[in-house]
């Protein structure tokens, strides 16, 4: 089958690929590298709220409530990443330097995480990167594995997630949820 290329695409204004998944207790924090993995979805979403007088000709619209939403799942995990995006919700401990045991249950505090997604590509000698952040997110449920027999064709088994972030109400209003930046260098 042909691979069809739009040579009417303007490269330095694409968002592509996939990405590598961060995180960290606050933006300002040292990144940790969650490991191998893939980026399904991400998108900023709204719910509006709208007030109209009865005698007024036109609704006045706002932002009622507001989420960036990152689902992806990955492949690697040990203990130290899965606590860390889970914000307290579960923890580990290092048994040896080879054993790691991963405890949950009865926690009742969430802490939110700062995570941060990358992508650089290599675009006709050109390197484009493009950078997301969410400054304050959890997770939207405990860890989850789908199994798989180990004759699978595809017998890597994925842990899917998806991290929520609200607004960061310490930051100004209008950079409280996320930023995405991209460069073409």
């Amino acid at each position: 089958m042909p691979i069809y290329q739009n040579s009417t695409v303007t490269s330095t204004k694409l968002v592509i690929g996939n990405y590598k998944i961060e995180t960290a207790p606050s933006v300002a924090d040292t990144y940790v590298n969650l490991g191998a993995g893939m980026v399904s979805s991400f998108g900023h979403n709204i719910t509006k709220f709208d007030v109209q007088a009865g005698n007024a000709p036109d609704p006045i619209e706002g932002v009622a409530d507001e989420e960036f939403r990152i689902e992806f799942e990955m492949i690697e995990f040990n203990g130290s990443v899965l606590s860390a995006i889970q914000g307290g919700a579960i923890s580990h401990s290092l048994v040896t330097g080879s054993a790691m045991t991963i405890n949950g249950g009865g926690n009742t505090t969430i802490t939110p995480r700062a995570f941060r997604l990358t992508n650089t590509r290599m675009i006709s000698g050109t390197t484009s990167e493009t950078i997301i952040k969410v400054y304050k997110a959890t997770m939207e449920n405990g860890i989850q594995f789908t199994a798989k027999s180990d004759n699978d064709a595809d017998p890597i088994m994925v842990m899917p997630g998806t991290i929520i972030a609200k607004n960061d109400t310490t930051r100004s209003a209008g950079s409280q949820l996320f930023t995405l930046f991209h460069r073409r260098a």
